[in-house]
């Protein structure tokens, strides 16, 4: 859900997280604050703007709402011209018309919630922009980390794919190049929540990062 901002409204940069207002000649859709955080529908909104559009337009907004296993929010908000860019607030609340979800606000208390704030190419396409934002919780949480989301280029070569979906490790687990015993890395993955990309067999498959190739798992060690 999007609404106007005046033009009075002063940016408030999420500095402590390297985050800033960017203007560029290609399109943009730019975190510029997180303004609430609860658990109820439209309780969490940020503050956002978008810049760079011309028309005809090829791309759509996104959101998508994570925790505990399971997709609250997964919103096609529509496709915007040139007279949307600006700047608007965002809120979190019951959404299905980009995919399905497995659950309704409220979001749990006291488990991590990641927001995917995304600018797509396409309906359903590759995340031009716009970003990842991650709370310890929705009751009296705050934001523990912040992505920024960039076309794929020298700088991210592995955009996150907006089909990745939020899974649990439990225990980590060893990581491999391939889905395949022989293709051991030599290092594992710790405990948490990652975003998973596709199985194959007995193999899952994480996102990491945008500067980093993806790995697998063996399926048996991803949380249902």
């Amino acid at each position: 859900m999007r609404k106007v901002l005046g033009v009075s409204f002063v940016f408030i940069l999420l500095a402590a997280f390297g985050i800033s207002a960017v203007r560029a000649d290609s399109p943009t859709w730019t975190l510029i604050s997180v303004d609430s955080i609860g658990c109820g529908g439209s309780a969490t909104n940020f503050s956002m703007e978008l810049a760079g559009i011309t028309d005809p337009s090829p791309y759509h907004w996104r959101t998508i709402v994570d925790a505990g296993g399971d997709r609250y929010m997964d919103e096609d908000a529509g496709n915007p011209g040139s007279s949307d860019n600006g700047s608007y607030s965002w809120s979190l609340y019951n959404s299905s018309s980009a995919g399905p979800v497995t659950a309704t606000f409220p979001l749990p208390n006291d488990t991590p919630v990641v927001v995917q704030l995304l600018l797509v190419d396409g309906i359903g396409g590759p995340a031009v922009s716009g970003a990842i934002v991650t709370f310890d919780r929705c009751n009296g949480g705050s934001v523990v980390s912040i992505e920024v989301i960039t076309p794929a280029s020298a700088s991210c070569p592995n955009p996150l794919p907006t089909s990745a979906v939020v899974r649990n490790l439990p225990q980590g687990a060893p990581a491999f190049f391939a889905a395949d015993l022989s293709a051991q890395t030599g290092f594992a993955i710790p405990a948490g929540n990652w975003y998973v990309t596709q199985t194959s067999g007995d193999f899952t498959q994480l996102w990491i990062a945008c500067q980093a190739s993806r790995v697998w798992v063996p399926s048996n060690a991803v949380a249902p």
